[in-house]
């Protein structure tokens, strides 16, 4: 910095005062770029995990909210560019900025209401209607007023340095930084610590305290009074009746639900484990897929020693495995270390022969080298099924790191009776790896079918024999129940033709969004009463 003499010129010290001030402004006006950069992508990151918990996470929702975001964005930057060509000052574009920190931090507080709304539309909208409106009506303002900054900012800079090309460099490379920031920081910081909804009030915070040093007027300073939005007391983002514990993670919106002497974690809308003390029976399709291990050649007390689950959970399976088959050891993994630490709180999930891996399932096979004698899948979660978990090459995958006598159970997250082709194209998949494969059905209709595979030596008529020699009341009741003539019933699915899900071409997007929209239709009643509609 240039330090001027006592007595210097007059001129001398107007230009360093002028210098100053432009270096300010060149500053601060970059500044307001960078933060809207963070802003856009990390209100869309974390918009995602606002709208899952009414609408889930399936292929219409993320479109509409990709789709929208960029019309969005659009009419921001045709409206951005018109008003700097109109009105190129730093006043205007600062209370652009100011008026969308207010409506971020104004955002969470609206949009219960807004997405129960929305919500209500589903039956006769489906998802893809009923995410548009919703996000329409939440995103579509500071969205716009977002899209304003880098045309305006564009106009102001050129103004300033009279070098197009450079000045519009720097703007959309700092935005462009801003962005790729605002993309990490919600997954990795602000959703765990602070939570979807306060996320989203800092990311408007932070445009306030940009907006603020761009005007660098303190008649400004007063709307800064919105930020102590960000003290009031949030109300669960999905109302849910008998509510203990409740958990923003940078994967799921959590909640503990008490029914009855039982514990229930709901993952977004759906249930995902279930823990009654001093219960070993579920009722629901966990207690299925016990039951693949009993199709070897050899009793589970002789040939099972060590399993795998894809897709823990708070230890449902995990539980019901070691107090069915003994302390055998078993590899949990578990993508989202919040649902882990639920488990470990509310759930008892305490085995000392469990291992947790919080990592993702397909990561985990291709790092591990221990042979399992049974591995459990269930990983297809409400919404969403994971594509890389579905595909020919997984399963070969995963066939590759057990024994040669190994077992597969799947949870296949299947709903609707009538509606077979998920099921269907799964059982083509998983015969690429396994010669044997059998499916459980009529389990109940909201928990679906469990397939059973194993290499060509498996059979499932050895299921009722096999829990026999193990001995385990609850395990030969449920082995029981697929001897009669009542739902659930064992098939050996056969002659399905089609082509096996394959990495290329895994995905099951229409199906899952069918399969989805027709879960929450028969939910529609239920849920209104849990909601409070």
């Amino acid at each position: 910095m240039k330090v001027l003499k006592e007595g210097a010129p007059q001129e001398t010290l107007q230009v360093a005062v002028s210098t100053n001030a432009s270096r300010w402004h060149r500053f601060t006006l970059l500044w307001l770029v960078f933060c809207g950069g963070v802003a856009v992508m990390g209100m869309e990151m974390t918009a995602s995990q606002l709208i899952a918990p009414y609408f889930g996470s399936t292929i219409s929702v993320w479109t509409s909210l990709i789709g929208l975001v960029l019309v969005f964005l659009t009419t921001g930057y045709y409206l951005g560019g018109a008003l700097a060509d109109r009105r190129p000052s730093r006043g205007l574009l600062g209370t652009i900025v100011l008026t969308a920190g207010a409506a971020m931090i104004v955002m969470p507080l609206v949009s219960v209401p807004v997405l129960q709304m929305a919500w209500q539309l589903t039956p006769s909208a489906g998802l893809l209607g009923g995410s548009l409106v919703g996000t329409f009506i939440l995103l579509s303002v500071p969205n716009i007023l977002l899209g304003c900054i880098c045309p305006f900012a564009m106009k102001l800079s050129i103004l300033d340095l009279g070098r197009t090309g450079r000045a519009s460099g720097n703007i959309y490379a700092i935005s462009a930084i801003g962005s790729v920031i605002g993309t990490f920081l919600p997954v990795l910081v602000t959703i765990e610590a602070f939570g979807v909804r306060r996320s989203l009030m800092i990311f408007g915070a932070l445009l306030i305290v940009a907006a603020i040093l761009l005007l660098s007027r303190l008649r400004y300073t007063p709307a800064t009074a919105v930020m102590l939005l960000l003290a009031v007391p949030l109300t669960p983002i999905l109302p849910t009746k008998g509510l203990i514990a409740e958990r923003e993670s940078a994967y799921n919106y959590l909640q503990v639900v008490e029914a009855g002497n039982a514990k229930v974690l709901i993952v977004d809308w759906g249930a995902f484990s279930f823990y009654a003390p001093g219960e070993f029976r579920t009722g629901q399709y966990y207690d299925y897929l016990l039951l693949a291990p009993l199709m070897r050649a050899q009793a589970p007390t002789e040939s099972l020693h060590r399993a795998l689950v894809i897709g823990l959970g708070a230890g449902t399976i995990s539980k019901q495995a070691t107090q069915a088959y003994g302390p055998i050891g078993i590899d949990g993994v578990e993508i989202d270390p919040a649902i882990v630490e639920l488990g470990r709180t509310y759930f008892d999930m305490h085995e000392p022969n469990l291992r947790v891996h919080e990592t993702d399932g397909r990561a985990f096979l291709a790092a591990s080298r221990e042979p399992y004698d049974w591995v459990v899948v269930d990983a297809y979660q409400g919404s969403e099924i994971p594509s890389h978990l579905v595909t020919k090459e997984f399963f070969r995958l995963l066939k590759s790191r057990m024994t040669s006598d190994g077992v597969l159970s799947v949870n296949v997250a299947w709903w609707e009776p009538s509606d077979t082709e998920l099921l269907q194209r799964l059982v083509v998949t998983v015969k690429t790896a396994f010669p044997t494969v059998c499916a459980i059905t009529g389990i109940s209709r909201q928990s679906g079918a469990v397939l059973l595979a194993g290499g060509e030596e498996a059979s499932p008529d050895r299921i009722i024999e096999n829990a026999r020699i193990v001995g385990h009341q609850g395990l030969m009741e449920i082995a029981d129940e697929l001897g009669d003539n009542q739902p659930p019933q064992l098939e050996v699915p056969e002659g399905l033709t089609g082509m096996p899900l394959t990495d290329d071409r895994g995905l099951l997007n229409k199906v899952v969004d069918r399969m989805y929209l027709k879960a929450r239709k028969d939910a529609y009643e239920r849920e209104r009463e849990a909601l409070g509609l």
